[in-house]
């Protein structure tokens, strides 16, 4: 290659070469500019989705929300500057709460802030025997009852032991566990949440469920947590009973529907063990 042509394209691959620099100082300086404008931004607007629960009533509101935030930050949500917030410091103090299950925070590229909320799910409303009150959820975690946050869940009342962290997996006997149970299927079954409003722990572990209609109540005897098979013949031979019994004997007749196993035959019966006077 002669020398003049060799020259010629070092000169042009040097040109090339500041081009290219050039232009990747230009885009680094616009992104850093961007970067700088969004950081010095204020929040242009709030928006707080809420999951809902089943029943329509929510354990926490969206004004409880913002107030969380204002007690968090110390000024409104609306006066911050997106330098000032730490998002996923944000959401870790939402899932603090024990209402919340999960929490995502973001800011979109005009500036708005969003709040999604995903709520613990209630399935039954305990009073325990020492008086205290409060939620469990689907996962058996507790949920505090806080004033004006009623959700149409069965009420769980008699000898309850005591809420324990964990109660779920400890060897040690708690009839929560048992409550726990009956709340979870009648939950997770269509009839048995239109059915079901109480569940009351006699002294001697025995379960009476109060139903929402009649004033007959429904005896299933004791139930473990172990063996969920025996718990769900007993529940299937009662939802038969109210389905295919009551209809022929008529259920007025009666105070207590009594589903219980039969140890000596190895299977399930079902009697109206007290009729009305």
């Amino acid at each position: 290659m002669p020398r003049k042509t060799a020259l010629n394209t070092k000169k042009a691959d040097w040109k090339k070469n500041l081009a290219w620099t050039v232009v990747t100082f230009v885009i680094l300086g616009v992104l850093f500019m961007a970067i700088e404008r969004k950081k010095n931004a204020t929040i242009t607007k709030v928006g707080i989705s809420i999951r809902g629960i089943k029943g329509g009533k929510n354990l926490i509101s969206k004004n409880g929300i913002k107030t969380m935030f204002r007690n968090y930050l110390g000024y409104d949500l609306k006066e911050s500057s997106i330098r000032d917030l730490n998002l996923m410091d944000m959401e870790m103090m939402l899932e603090a709460d024990d209402r919340i299950k999960e929490a995502e925070v973001f800011v979109d590229n005009k500036d708005r802030l969003y709040i999604a909320i995903q709520q613990r799910e209630p399935i039954v409303r305990v009073f325990s025997k020492n008086k205290t009150s409060y939620y469990l959820d689907s996962d058996g975690i507790e949920i505090p009852a806080y004033k004006g946050s009623t959700i149409r869940v069965p009420v769980a009342s008699g000898n309850i032991d005591e809420y324990v962290p964990g109660f779920l997996e400890s060897k040690k006997k708690n009839n929560l566990q048992d409550v726990f149970a009956v709340a979870k299927y009648v939950h997770q079954d269509e009839f048995l949440t239109a059915l079901i409003e109480q569940i009351d722990v006699q002294d001697d572990g025995e379960i009476i469920l109060v139903p929402k209609v009649g004033r007959q109540k429904l005896a299933i005897g004791k139930i473990n947590i172990n063996e969920e098979e025996e718990m769900i013949n007993r529940f299937d031979l009662m939802k038969q009973m109210y389905k295919e019994g009551m209809k022929h004997v008529g259920w007025r007749k009666y105070e207590m529907l009594t589903v219980k196993y039969d140890i000596k035959n190895e299977d399930y019966s079902a009697i109206w063990a007290t009729k009305k006077e």
